[in-house]
C-alpha cells in the first residue's frame, strides 16, 4: 500500500522569558536549499495552553517581517510578553495565494521574570 505525508511541518521548541522583548529570526528555504520569497506570504503564530488546545495565550501580540532572502522576523514588545510563565505549544502557519501551510510546531516555554 503506498502512502503519502503532506506534513511539512519542522518541530522548533522556543524559550523566551516573560515581559522581555521577543524576537526570532528564522532563515527558509526550499528542498534544494534556495532561499523562499517571503515577500507575499502572511503569516500566523498562535501560542495555546498545552492541556486545554483551545485557550490561546497570544497569537495577535506577535509582528512578522518577511523578505526575498528568506529570512522572518517573529516579534513581539517586552509589554506583549507580559503573560503567564509556562510551558505552551505553538504552530507557524503560511498563507500563500489562499493556501495555508504549518511550517513550524513545537512547545513555548516562557520563562518567569523577576524584575517588572
Amino acid at each position: 500500500m503506498a502512502s503519502v505525508n503532506l506534513d511539512i511541518a519542522q518541530r522548533l521548541d522556543i524559550t523566551c522569558r516573560k515581559r522581555d522583548t521577543f524576537s526570532l529570526t528564522l532563515n527558509f528555504t526550499d528542498s534544494s536549499g534556495t532561499a523562499i520569497n517571503l515577500d507575499s506570504y502572511d503569516f500566523k503564530l498562535d501560542v495555546r495552553d498545552a492541556t486545554n488546545n483551545s485557550d490561546i495565550i497570544a497569537d495577535t501580540v506577535f509582528d512578522y517581517a518577511g523578505n526575498s532572502s528568506g529570512e522572518l522576523v517573529v516579534s513581539a514588545t517586552s509589554a506583549e510578553m507580559d503573560v503567564n510563565s509556562g510551558v505552551y505549544i505553538y504552530d507557524l502557519q503560511t498563507t500563500l495565494s489562499g493556501t495555508v501551510t504549518t511550517w513550524l510546531y513545537g512547545t513555548f516555554t516562557i520563562n518567569d521574570d523577576v524584575t517588572s
